[in-house]
């Protein structure tokens, strides 16, 4: 799914965020975890497609991201809302879909009522707690079922509860063939695949 190579970022020169090889198959939970200031956000964006200063080469599925850019295969969720806040939590999880199939309403009623939403459909998101407010991306974001989904500074989000929760809402995506990418500062449990950052480079563990 996506084949990461010779990767690495710079700064005045130096590089960090060294990858040598990294592969990742469809329906794996993956979790990078290193110090601030690691590079790990830049990663994630170099990922998706939004940052382009970097050495090495990112494929999805053999191709590289430029063969994507009209057709976006990943999906980011970082530190930025990206809500509608005077919208209901409804009309901000249906809004990429160009029409909504009744499984797809079924599988949203689901995932909202799993992330405590269930009685909040109808709410304007302004109204709703922080976590809350993740978990509507969050549950956005797996209903498109995109290629890659990737979640920066997972653990700023939710407490280790809702983490589990959250990958429970992910494994939708997963089990129809998506990857998960995640960044924490700490290792986190439940994951399928580990890589630390230490001394400027990414090592499997």
């Amino acid at each position: 799914m996506l084949k990461i190579e010779g990767f690495s970022l710079s700064i005045e020169n130096k590089k960090f965020m060294l990858i040598n090889e990294m592969l990742i198959g469809s329906g794996v939970r993956v979790n990078i975890f290193g110090n601030n200031d690691t590079g790990r956000s830049l990663l994630l964006r170099s990922i998706h497609g939004d940052h382009h200063n970097y050495g090495g080469q990112i494929l999805i599925k053999d191709k590289p991201l430029l063969f994507y850019k009209k057709k976006k295969k990943t999906i980011l969720l970082d530190n930025t809302s990206h809500l509608l806040i005077n919208e209901t939590v409804w009309k901000n999880i249906i809004i990429p879909l160009p029409k909504i199939t009744t499984r797809q309403k079924q599988k949203i009623v689901e995932l909202c009522m799993l992330s405590q939403l269930g009685d909040k459909i109808g709410n304007k998101v302004k109204t709703l707690s922080s976590s809350s407010k993740k978990f509507i991306e969050l549950i956005r974001a797996v209903i498109q079922l995109p290629q890659i989904i990737l979640i920066d500074d997972l653990e700023n989000y939710f407490d280790d509860k809702n983490i589990t929760v959250a990958l429970e809402i992910c494994n939708f995506a997963l089990n129809s063939g998506a990857s998960l990418i995640t960044t924490s500062k700490r290792k986190l449990d439940n994951f399928d695949c580990y890589y630390r950052i230490q001394d400027s480079k990414v090592v499997k563990l």
